[in-house]
Parts: structure tokens; C-alpha cells; sequence
């Protein structure tokens, strides 16, 4: 369910990308930007949805459909989206189904590399997350002793609190009228795009102030009032050197995952080391332009000439770019070990501050959500120092 995005959308996001990063840019010069940005999201969306819809408009096979990404609505959702294109918008007293967003964040988790590796779960408020330390769900003990305390000790509780998450999505009166499937499709697409960027950066990059807590930081720092939480320290340096090197390195970096300090109770002082397997979990997270230095250090030519790629102990697949590790970093992480929560809308409303359109609306939708790491140790930050006169082996 991939929006095809065009030049003009991919400039308008660097364009307001860049405006929203500029201390020194105008809340006018920001809304400008914005605006462009949306209306290219809009554009995008509503092209392809109107040339799906002819399309597919008299087609009545829902596998056909589905496989198209027009899947079968539930009756709350057809009943929601018949009462907008009814009202000719979104009411802000209109209550959302949770399902909507569930499927929203379906899509972005199979749109971006980045987040198909964390876990989303929706959710309301202040959540807790329940962490099982044990190992088993069987234990040996004195007959008939009491285990609630023993119980305790081996579950996690994390208290997190809810943070705003403010999307945009314009919409015209002509795709109100297109009907319910065709307006879901339509706010999907709009929304994905919207969030998933978003997500994505604070995974990595998040501050843990009033956002998210990314891979980068440490979780266990103190949180600072100005700059959140401060950044992990390096857990060593890759050099991909050469065949030899890259084994034992990797090894290493394996060894090093492959370890967890867990804290017994609420004692900081009072912590249990202990082992896991990671092998097939583990991913390397690093920035494009790392990308290719490494994967040039691990290509070689065979015999026959065919130019093969391989890493010991972590497949080609599990190394992902993302843009906003920064060059010289490489971020080893253990699958699934991010917990994300995203929650249906708070408040649905129109947004006057800008957009004088006549024939689109655009919405502001407030969700809740919120992320970080499963602890301190789902995580590695490694710095990357290749030697420049080093040929790659051939």
C-alpha cells in the first residue's frame, strides 16, 4: 500500500524539512512550507486513489480489491466514513475506529525498513508495559512456597507516558463523494505518508524529551530539562579491515549483544548479568553513505566471476540505511526490542492557520503515542573507521 510518490512531494518534505530544522525561519515561512508539502501529499494521493477508483470502481471481488490494498471495511468503518461523506468532512465530535490507525500503522511498519524492526501496539493514555525476564514458565522450588514475591522479581513494569503526535491530511470534496472504501484508502495514504517519516527519525534519533527515545540514546541516563536524554557511549570501533578483521569483529559485536544486565526489584544496585541468543536477531542500522563503504569491504568475486556479498554472522538483509544515523555510526539492535504505542485520535479538527483553499479541507488530527528502547541493552552504538589506503580483497 506504497503512495507513489512524485519529485514535487519528495522536494516539498526536503523543503520543509529544512525550514522546520532553520532556527532562524518565520512561522510564516514554516506554514509556507508546510502547506506545499501537504497539498504535494494530497496531490500524490489523490491521483492515484481517482485512477484506482476507475479502475476498479465496478470491480466485486474483495480478494481482488484487497490485494489492490481497497480491503473490506468493517461496519463501524463504513458507517464512519458514510458519516463524513455525508457531514461533507470530518466532525471533530466524530469518534474514529481504533481500526483505522491499527491498519495505518500496519502499513507504515511494511512501507519502512526501520519500523518494521520495532513494535507497535495501540493504546490509550498512560500505558504499562510488562516485561517477562523469566526464562521458562515452569520453576523448581520448596513444595508449596509461595512464589508471588519470586513472581514479582522476574516481571518488568514500565510506566509510559502518552505524547501528542500532530498529523495534517488535506482532502477534497471530490474524493468525499468517491464512497467509503475510496475515502479510507484515500486517509491511509495521506496518514502513512505523514507519520512514518516521523516515527522512523525518532526511533533512531529521539531525544526522550517530550518525544520518543531513540537507539542512540541511553535510557538510563538522566533525562536532561534542555536536551533529554544524553547519548550512548561507543561501544567499540569497526574497521571492516579485512576478511580476518571483519570475523573477528563481528564476532565481538555478536558476544557483546549476546550479554544483558537486568536490574532484581527497584534497587539500581542490585543487577543479575545474564546471556541470550541473538543469532538471526541482530541488525545493523547505518547511515547510506556507510552503507557502501561496508558493503564494499564484504563483496567479493568468486571463481565463476559472480560478485557475491556476505557478512559473517548477520545476512545481508538485517543491514538497513537510515539517513538519520549519522555518518561514521553504526547502530547494532536487537529485533523487536522497541516498544512503540500510538493511539487513535484525541481530537480531530480543521486547521484555519493556513490553506485557502475553496474545494479542500485540511485536518489536523492529535494522537497519542510514544516509544523507547526495552532497556539499555537493546542497543549498541559502534563507531565505523575503515582504512582509506585499504583495497577491498578480490
Amino acid at each position: 500500500m506504497v503512495l507513489q510518490i512524485t519529485n514535487k512531494t519528495k522536494d516539498a518534505k526536503e523543503l520543509f524539512n529544512s525550514a522546520s530544522a532553520n532556527e532562524n525561519a518565520t512561522s510564516e515561512e514554516i506554514n509556507a512550507a508546510l502547506e506545499a508539502y501537504v497539498t504535494a501529499i494530497a496531490e500524490d494521493a489523490g491521483s492515484q486513489v481517482r485512477a484506482e477508483y476507475e479502475e476498479l470502481k465496478n470491480v466485486t471481488d474483495n480478494q481482488v480489491l484487497a490485494a489492490r490494498g481497497i480491503p473490506v471495511l468493517t461496519a463501524e468503518e463504513t458507517k464512519f466514513y458514510n458519516e463524513v461523506s455525508k457531514a461533507g468532512g470530518f466532525d471533530k465530535d466524530l469518534t474514529w475506529p481504533e481500526t483505522i490507525f491499527e491498519r495505518i500503522f500496519e502499513d507504515i511498519q511494511k512501507d519502512h525498513p526501520i519500523l518494521r524492526l520495532i513494535n507497535f501496539a495501540p493504546t490509550i493514555g498512560l500505558t504499562k508495559t510488562i516485561r517477562s525476564r523469566r526464562k521458562g514458565v515452569a520453576v523448581f522450588g520448596p513444595l508449596h512456597k509461595d512464589i508471588e514475591g519470586q513472581l514479582d522479581a522476574e516481571f518488568g513494569v514500565t510506566e509510559t507516558s502518552q505524547l501528542a503526535l500532530t498529523a495534517f491530511f488535506l482532502i477534497s470534496k471530490d474524493t468525499l463523494q468517491l464512497g467509503a472504501r475510496w475515502i479510507n484508502r484515500y486517509v491511509r495514504l495521506c496518514l502513512s505518508e505523514a507519520v512514518k517519516d516521523v516515527w522512523a527519525t525518532k526511533v533512531i534519533t529521539g531525544t526522550g524529551k517530550n518525544e520518543p527515545a531513540g537507539l542512540l540514546k541511553n535510557v538510563d541516563g538522566a533525562l536532561d530539562p534542555t536536551t533529554g536524554l544524553p547519548d550512548k557511549t561507543s561501544a567499540g570501533t569497526l574497521t571492516f579491515k579485512d576478511s580476518t578483521t571483519i570475523i573477528k569483529e563481528m564476532a565481538a559485536l555478536m558476544k557483546k549483544m549476546s550479554r544483558v544486565v537486568k536490574k532484581i526489584g527497584d534497587d539500581d544496585t542490585n543487577t543479575d548479568e545474564e546471556s541470550r541468543k541473538v543469532k538471526g536477531k541482530v541488525n545493523l542500522i547505518i547511515n547510506p553513505v556507510d552503507y557502501w563503504d561496508i558493503i564494499a569491504r564484504i563483496t567479493t568475486q568468486n571463481s565463476n566471476g559472480a560478485f557475491i556479498t556476505n557478512l559473517p554472522f548477520i545476512p545481508e538483509d538485517r543491514i538497513v540505511e537510515s539517513e538519520d544515523v549519522p555518518e561514521g555510526k553504526l547502530i547494532a539492535f536487537i529485533d523487536g526490542e522497541y516498544d512503540a504505542t500510538q493511539s487513535q485520535p484525541e481530537k480531530v479538527y480543521e486547521y484555519h492557520e493556513t490553506f485557502a483553499m475553496k474545494r479542500a479541507v485540511l485536518y489536523a488530527i492529535d494522537m497519542l503515542g510514544n516509544g523507547e528502547p526495552a532497556d539499555n541493552y537493546a542497543a549498541q552504538v559502534y563507531d565505523i573507521k575503515i582504512p582509506a589506503d585499504v583495497v577491498p580483497e578480490g
